[in-house]
C-alpha cells in the first residue's frame, strides 16, 4: 500500500507527487485589511475550500473518490484492501449511509438528519450489514478541523451519484456532527406500508418522494446473503460474490433508471431481491413501489431525464436535510478557473513563493480547456504587479470530474515580501488571499518523515518543528497555536476533533518585513491522525490568525 497511502497529502486534485514537494494546505484567503487578517470562522471559506477539493479535485484514482472508481469497487478495510470479489460496492454504501443517517429525522422537532449519528446506530436491527460501517471507515481517513463526518456522508452520497453516471448534486456544507446516537426509525424490509411512509414523512417526504427516493437509491448495488439472509438464499454465494449479492437491476455500477424499468417491464432483476423475494414478509420496495398503483415508478420509467431530475431534487434534499440550528453554507460553485492546494511561503532574506493549482472545468457551455493559465501577483496595495508565471496543463492533468472534464495547471511563483501579496489574477478574475501570518512549510518539518511512514501503524511519537511568519514592525514575543487532533470516540467508528493540545510560538529572527516564530511540539498519535490533524496560529489578543495548516503536509 505505499504507493496509495503516501498520497494522502491534501487530498485534493490528484497530482500526489507535486502536493507532496508543494502542497501545505494553509489557507490564505483574505477577508479583512492587507494589515491584518483574521480568517472567517466556520463554517465558511475554510469548509467550502476543503468540501471543493474533495468534490471537485477528485478525477482519477486519487482521494476520495478511489474507493468508488471504478463504481463496481469495494474496499475490504478488514485488511484495508480493494477486492471485488465479495460482490459489495462502496458508491451503493455511501448512498445507504446516507439514507440511514437522514430518515431519522423529525424536521418538526429540528433533530436528526445528515449529522453522522448513524455512526453510533450500527448495532440496531434497522442498519444491518457491514455498509455502514465500511463507509464511514473510508470517510474517516478525510475528516479534519474543516469537514466534519456528516459533510462527508452528505458528500459520499453526492459523489457516488455524480461519478456512477447520475447527475451533479450541489453540495453545501457546515454540518455539525452528533455525539450520540439518535432516534429510531429507519425502514426496514420486514416494515408495512403505512409504517414505512410513516418514517419518511416524518423527514418530510411524501408518498411520491419516498417511492421515488427508494428507486433512486436502488438504482445501484444489491441485497447480500451475507446481511440478509431471509431475503437473498445462500444459493447467491460464489467465488467472486462471497457476500452473496443480488443485484438491484441489469447495470449494477451506473446510476440510472433501469430498476424501474425492469419493475415495470418484469424483466432483468424485476426490481430487485425486495420486490423478488419468495418472502413476502420482506418484499418491502413490491409493497411501497405499488402503495400508489405503480403511477411513480411508471413516470420515473418513462423517461431518463425525468428520473435524473427527480433524483437530483431528492437527493440534494436529503442530504440538506440537518437538525435544527445548523446553517449549511451556499452550494460548491464549480465555476470554470479556481485555485487550490495554495501554500505561501518566505526564505531568510524575505523573498516569498506562492506555489498551488489552478483548476479549470469544462462545464457545460464553457469553452475548451487552454494549454496555458498565467497568474499574476496582486501586492499589498491591491495593485497588479509585473510578476506572472504560465501554467500549463498536459494529459497528466487532466480527469473526469463530476461537473465535467477537469483541468489543473500547477504554478510556482516567486517575489518580494516587501511588496507582499493580496491576490493573485488570472484572466479576468482576481482572487483575494492575504501574506498577514502563515506556517512556512520549507522552515518547518515533522519526523520520522514520509519514509517511515506507513499509513496503519500504530500510535507513535512525532516531533513536530513548526514555524511561522508574522508580517509586522512591532512584532509580540509570541503566538498561540491550537492543534486540532481526529482522536476515537467510543460507540462509533468516526472520529471526533479535539482542540485541548496548544501551543507556543517564540520569535526567533526576522526575514525581510516578517517576524519568524518557531516551536517543536511532540505529540504521540497514529499516522492516520496525522493526516486529518492541523494547527492553526493567532496573535494573542485579537490580532491576525492563520488557519488550518495540515501537519500532514510537513511530511518530506
Amino acid at each position: 500500500m505505499r504507493d496509495q497511502t503516501t498520497r494522502f497529502s491534501c487530498f485534493a486534485s490528484g497530482h500526489w507527487a507535486d502536493q507532496e514537494e508543494t502542497g501545505s494546505c494553509s489557507l490564505l484567503v483574505d477577508h479583512n485589511a492587507p494589515n491584518r487578517t483574521e480568517g472567517p470562522e466556520w463554517p465558511a471559506a475554510h469548509t467550502m475550500n476543503e468540501l471543493e477539493r474533495l468534490y471537485l479535485d477528485n478525477g482519477g484514482l486519487a482521494g476520495f473518490k478511489l474507493a468508488i472508481t471504478p463504481c463496481t469497487r469495494y474496499l475490504d478495510p478488514t485488511g484495508f484492501r480493494f477486492d471485488d470479489t465479495f460482490g459489495r460496492q462502496a458508491a451503493a454504501q455511501w448512498i445507504r449511509t446516507a439514507f440511514h443517517d437522514f430518515v431519522t429525522a423529525d424536521v418538526a422537532a429540528g433533530t436528526g438528519g445528515i449529522d453522522a449519528s448513524v455512526g453510533f446506530e450500527t448495532l440496531r436491527q434497522e442498519n444491518s450489514g457491514v455498509g455502514i460501517n465500511d463507509s464511514l471507515f473510508w470517510f474517516s481517513f478525510f475528516t479534519n478541523a474543516k469537514v466534519s463526518m456528516a459533510d462527508l456522508v452528505a458528500l459520499g452520497a453526492a459523489m457516488s451519484v455524480g461519478a456512477c453516471g447520475g447527475p451533479q448534486i450541489p453540495l453545501r456544507g457546515g454540518r455539525i456532527d452528533a455525539t450520540g446516537p439518535g432516534a429510531s426509525g429507519v425502514p426496514e424490509p420486514e416494515s408495512d406500508v403505512k409504517t414505512t411512509l410513516g418514517h419518511f414523512s416524518g423527514a418530510g417526504f411524501s408518498q411520491e418522494d419516498a417511492i421515488s427516493l427508494t428507486a433512486c437509491g436502488h438504482t445501484m448495488g444489491g441485497v447480500h446473503h451475507d446481511d440478509f439472509p431471509q431475503i437473498v438464499p445462500e444459493t447467491a454465494v460464489g467465488v467472486n460474490n462471497s457476500a452473496g449479492r443480488i443485484s438491484m437491476d441489469d447495470t449494477v455500477a451506473n446510476f440510472d433508471n433501469s430498476v424501474v424499468q425492469e419493475y415495470i417491464r418484469g424483466v432483468g432483476h424485476r426490481g430487485g431481491p425486495l420486490v423478488t423475494t419468495t418472502n413476502k414478509t420482506v418484499q418491502s420496495d413490491l409493497r411501497l413501489y405499488s402503495s400508489d398503483g405503480n403511477a411513480t415508478v411508471r413516470k420515473l420509467a418513462q423517461s431518463t431525464d425525468q428520473f435524473r431530475s427527480t433524483c437530483a431534487r431528492l437527493f440534494t434534499r436529503m442530504i440538506d436535510t440537518v437538525p435544527k440550528g445548523v446553517k449549511l453554507t451556499p452550494p460548491i460553485d464549480p465555476g470554470s478557473v479556481k485555485y487550490s492546494n495554495l501554500s505561501l511561503d518566505v526564505d531568510w532574506s524575505g523573498k516569498m513563493t506562492l506555489s498551488g493549482f489552478l483548476r479549470y472545468i469544462e462545464t457545460g457551455g464553457s469553452a475548451s480547456a487552454p494549454s496555458s493559465l498565467t497568474v499574476t501577483v496582486v501586492d499589498r496595495n491591491r495593485r497588479l504587479s509585473r510578476t506572472s508565471v504560465k501554467a500549463t496543463t498536459d494529459n497528466t492533468d487532466h480527469s473526469n470530474g463530476i461537473y465535467g472534464p477537469t483541468f489543473h495547471y500547477p504554478f510556482n511563483i516567486s517575489f518580494e515580501g516587501s511588496s507582499g501579496l493580496s491576490g493573485i489574477e488570472v484572466g479576468d478574475q482576481r482572487f483575494q488571499l492575504q501574506d498577514s501570518l502563515f506556517v512556512v512549510p520549507t522552515l518547518s518539518s515533522v519526523s520520522p518523515g514520509l519514509a517511515a511512514f506507513q499509513l496503519l501503524d500504530p500510535a507513535h511519537e512525532f516531533t513536530f518543528n513548526i514555524t511561522a511568519a508574522l508580517r509586522s514592525s512591532n512584532p509580540p514575543y509570541a503566538l498561540k497555536g491550537t492543534i486540532a487532533l481526529p482522536v476515537p470516540q467510543p460507540g462509533s467508528i468516526s472520529p471526533k476533533m479535539d482542540f485541548s493540545t496548544t501551543v507556543q510560538l517564540d520569535l526567533v529572527g526576522t526575514a525581510g518585513p516578517f517576524a519568524l516564530y518557531s516551536v517543536v511540539h511532540r505529540q504521540t498519535m497514529t499516522s492516520k491522525q496525522l493526516i486529518g490533524s492541523s494547527i492553526d496560529v493567532e496573535e494573542v489578543g485579537g490580532g491576525g490568525k492563520a488557519m488550518f495548516f495540515k501537519l500532514f503536509s510537513l511530511l518530506r
